[in-house]
């Protein structure tokens, strides 16, 4: 996400650039996580309202103004009423697609590549079809277009993939430990030192961790 974002037209995507350089005060470079996130769809709306200032809906905006951290929210749920929300919603999207586009030339994975994270199951319908914008963006990458033609695009539909993957760590680890007693120090071909305390912790320590984020989750979710 803190790679360079390019703009990709010369009147919208440059105008958003230099709203956005302005406002963080970044030299030369805008990051894509300015752009392709929760807070980069309020940016997006912010630079193409000051673009735009007679396309203003004025009631959406009063929203907006007012949501605080939930600005991105205002814009999302908002694009069939507000124009510039939608112009918001399809230039982060259409950012999204051709990043997503960029890594799958850069590292080819011809296994598949997977999309994850809260932006694409939130926001599935301006992904999938072929002529989506994301989708568009995501096929434009001129001669090596054909690239992609075998690089399988998944949409992973769960958020918490991050979490799943810190309590499968903390799980291995504890896996770990458990071995490393019934063996007397070896484990997977490994050698440990005999500072058990060490390894305990550790263990403990990754599973508290993964546990908590999961109950603060959920807590989070809960009205």
């Amino acid at each position: 996400g803190h790679v360079e974002w390019a703009p990709r037209n010369d009147e919208l995507d440059v105008g958003v650039w230099k709203y956005l350089k302005q406002k963080f005060q970044h030299g030369q470079r805008i990051s894509v996580e300015r752009v392709v996130s929760g807070t980069g769809l309020a940016n997006c709306y912010e630079a193409v309202a000051s673009l735009y200032p007679d396309k203003i809906d004025k009631e959406v905006h009063k929203k907006f103004q007012e949501a605080g951290d939930m600005q991105g929210m205002i814009v999302a749920t908002h694009t069939d009423q507000s124009e510039l929300c939608k112009l918001a919603m399809e230039t982060m999207m259409t950012s999204y697609g051709s990043e997503v586009g960029c890594v799958g030339i850069k590292l080819i994975p011809t296994g598949g590549l997977y999309v994850t994270g809260g932006l694409t199951p939130k926001n599935i319908k301006w992904i999938e079809g072929k002529d989506s914008c994301f989708m568009k963006a995501y096929r434009d990458k001129g001669r090596v277009s054909p690239i992609l033609d075998n690089v399988p695009l998944f949409a992973v539909m769960t958020e918490d993939l991050g979490v799943r993957g810190a309590l499968k760590r903390a799980e291995m680890e504890y896996e770990n430990y458990q071995s490393f007693k019934s063996t007397g120090g070896t484990v997977s071909s490994k050698t440990y030192s005999d500072d058990t305390e060490y390894y305990k912790k550790c263990a403990q320590l990754c599973l508290a961790f993964a546990v908590g984020i999961v109950v603060g989750l959920n807590a989070m979710k809960k009205p």
